[in-house]
């Protein structure tokens, strides 16, 4: 029996279906796939990817009387 490893973007809706299908064939079997990721474990890839995004706000005011101008 061989193997073959598949290297895609697993978002794109094209490629699950067509993965999807493939399998429904049911000429190739599915390995089981147990990866429970714990919740820390979801949150440091989280703010790992968005540590580039982060803003400092520690400086900022909201002004009130400002936000209610609608000139």
């Amino acid at each position: 029996m061989a193997s073959r490893t598949l290297e895609n973007d697993f978002r794109n809706t094209q490629v699950q279906r067509t993965l999807e299908y493939i399998l429904s064939l049911g000429l190739f079997k599915s390995p089981p796939i147990n990866r429970e990721e714990t919740l820390s474990e979801k949150k440091r890839k989280l703010v790992h990817e968005l540590k580039n995004y982060l803003v400092d706000l520690s400086g900022f005011k909201f002004n009130r009387e400002g936000a209610n101008i609608y000139e």
